[in-house]
């Protein structure tokens, strides 16, 4: 879905203006914490699209465009290749490195 918005584009959440073709990334995300969690985990689209590149690189495979409509994000669930799980695996090649594997905890959770 396309739209116009105050002289912008408005694509699936991002925001490019046509003047400067500057994207506006979505907010970060926090992710509900887990009673064994040892952190509080948010989000950075800043952070990952640079990288990814492109959004549906994520979003069409297991995670929705809308919070709350993936299920539980469970470190089971990465273990098993979902989520986040699905890049961080540490053998994952993404803008010439390898990905940090999922089980360096201290890299995405914040005490």
């Amino acid at each position: 879905m396309r739209r116009l918005l105050l002289g912008g584009l408005a694509v699936g959440g991002l925001v490019a203006s046509v003047a400067t073709g500057q994207v506006k990334l979505p907010p970060d995300v926090p992710i509900p914490k887990a009673v064994s969690s040892p952190g509080q985990v948010t989000f950075s689209h800043a952070a990952h699209v640079p990288t990814v590149g492109k959004c549906s690189r994520c979003h069409m495979r297991d995670l929705k465009m809308h919070r709350g409509q993936s299920g539980p994000i469970t470190l089971e669930a990465k273990q098993q290749g979902q989520y986040c799980g699905a890049c961080h695996d540490g053998k994952t090649r993404m803008g010439g490195a390898v990905v940090f594997p999922i089980d360096e905890c201290d890299r995405c959770h914040r005490a």
